[in-house]
């Protein structure tokens, strides 16, 4: 006589594949809730992958997202072109020299957009709207503003968020196929309501996989920030004008907190603020170029950048 009944049987497979299902789900959950805004820090210097597979990646990303904005009619901004008041690329070419990755290709485009939106590609591509350029002007055209915008998605570009995000969905389709598979073997022998909570389980996993693929995560986000403001003091724009444009931007917030990748505006403006006084003295600045110089090799393109920017500071 077997010591457990068929019903029983029965009974105990079905509770180890809730069980399961409920693992599946909670993994799900765990990597959602890395979506919450990461705490303050200063983050140190990027150290740019200048490989051929890092370049590949760069080249084949932008490709793509340049035929995007191509068709919503970008075009590239003249050399002196004055926008909405803006010299919009005399600022690039400013801010471009300041950055851990000056030899790259800086380019300002323009598209049609009635949102105040901007992106970076991640050949050195800068893209802004119409949207942007007529909020601006609303706002008096100040040059440090936009500047303050540029430089953050500079931060973008020379941080390489774009190829780490790639790299990233990479790991990210492993793992989704794994967790699928799962759910799928698990539901096979499931009862109804057990394959409706597998496909519940599957379904988050589709939802976690757009999230990945909508934007720069928080930190990422976070991390331009910061890029952005110290380009902005390199190259001598004020830098107290990003604060006011993040003041004003939060009527541009949403209201959902849920799966949200941008951190609120209030947020970014605290920690930029914290940022500005923490290192925006000469001698903090001063201290932080020499510690980004010895990540590169002496008379290397960046290490002669930075090399600049120092003697600069200290002849002043």
């Amino acid at each position: 006589m077997p010591l457990v009944s068929r019903q029983q049987t029965a009974d105990s497979r079905q509770c180890e594949t809730r069980g399961e299902i409920c693992c599946v789900l909670f993994a799900v959950c765990c990597v959602l809730t890395g979506c919450a805004t990461p705490e303050y820090a200063i983050r140190p210097a990027p150290t740019p992958d200048e490989s051929a597979a890092a370049i590949q990646i760069e080249r084949s990303i932008s490709a793509e997202q340049a035929r995007d904005f191509g068709r919503q009619g970008a075009r590239a901004l003249g050399a002196v072109e004055v926008l909405a008041g803006f010299p919009v690329q005399e600022i690039v070419n400013r801010l471009s020299r300041v950055t851990e990755r000056p030899q790259l290709r800086y380019r300002a485009w323009v598209y049609q957009d009635r949102g105040p939106n901007a992106a970076a590609l991640a050949d050195g591509r800068i893209y802004v709207s119409t949207g942007l350029l007529a909020y601006l002007q609303s706002r008096g055209s100040r040059t440090d503003e936009l500047a303050f915008i540029l430089a953050h998605e500079l931060g973008h570009t020379v941080a390489q968020h774009l190829v780490k995000r790639y790299q990233y969905l990479q790991r990210q389709q492993v793992i989704m196929g794994l967790l699928a598979a799962g759910a799928s073997a698990i539901a096979r022998e499931a009862s109804r309501s057990v394959q409706q909570a597998g496909q519940v389980a599957l379904d988050a996993a589709s939802v976690l996989a757009d999230v990945s693929n909508s934007g720069f995560s928080q930190e990422q986000e976070l991390e331009a920030d910061q890029l952005g403001i110290q380009y902005v003091m390199r190259a001598g724009f004020a830098p107290r004008a990003a604060l006011d444009l993040l003041d004003d931007f939060q009527r541009f917030d949403s209201l959902s907190p849920f799966l949200r990748t941008h951190p609120y505006m209030a947020t970014r403006r605290e920690y930029l603020a914290r940022y500005v006084s923490e290192v925006g003295s000469p001698e903090q600045r001063l201290q932080q170029l020499r510690d980004a110089q010895r990540l590169y090799p002496p008379g290397s393109v960046s290490w002669n950048n930075l090399q600049r920017q120092i003697q600069q500071l200290e002849n002043n």
